[in-house]
Order: structure tokens, then C-alpha cells, then sequence
């Protein structure tokens, strides 16, 4: 097949800010998260496939499936649909176990 690209369950990109292992950085509408450190401005690996645990908002309560965002101005996950100031939140995924108002992670099934 002469238009093939690669599998896609990563992204290589060059974020403006450093990003931490495991860290998520907003792509667009979508989120990548670091297989390792990257620096800021330097090509590093973005995994756009599989379930992360990620920080959540410890007020919020998901439910297994519930639509997930990335609030990327207070880095965590967020059921809300707009940020503080209206800011754009980028679609995460869904959550893939529940996690209670108070809990402070979530994991999440992204871009999906």
C-alpha cells in the first residue's frame, strides 16, 4: 500500500512547553500523552491510543463511559465542556473506571 504513514498509536510533535513522562499535552481537539520526558521544543513521543490514569478534578464525579476533557489551564480531567474564561477543552476520551468526587485520578480511555 503505497499510502500507508505508520500504525498511529503515536504522535511525534515538539511541544512549546516541557512535558513530564506520562504528562498529557493538548494536540488540537486531542490529547497525547509523553512516553517520556520531552523538553520544550525538542520532538518527543505522544502515545494518541490506550487508558491512562490521569489527574482529575477532585470535585468532579465520572462514571464508567462518562465523556471525558482536558482542561489543559488547570491540567487535569474535567466533565465540564469549557474551561475558566471560556477557554477550549480538548476531548480526552472516555472514562474507563469510576472515580468519586474527592478522588484525585481517573482512568481514562483516550481519544476515543
Amino acid at each position: 500500500m503505497k499510502n500507508f504513514v505508520q500504525p498511529g498509536q503515536s504522535i511525534t510533535t515538539a511541544p512549546a512547553a516541557a512535558v513530564s513522562s506520562g504528562g498529557v499535552l493538548r494536540l488540537g481537539a486531542r490529547i497525547g500523552v509523553a512516553l517520556a520526558n520531552v523538553p520544550a521544543n525538542v520532538s518527543g513521543v505522544f502515545s494518541v491510543e490506550g487508558v491512562y490514569r490521569l489527574p482529575k478534578l477532585a470535585a468532579d464525579a465520572i462514571g464508567v463511559g462518562d465523556a471525558v476533557r482536558w482542561d489543559h489551564l488547570q491540567g487535569v480531567i474535567t466533565t465540564a465542556t469549557v474551561g475558566a474564561g471560556n477557554a477550549v477543552i480538548a476531548s480526552a476520551g472516555f472514562a474507563y473506571s469510576a472515580a468519586a468526587a474527592g478522588e484525585t485520578f481517573v482512568d481514562v480511555k483516550i481519544n476515543a
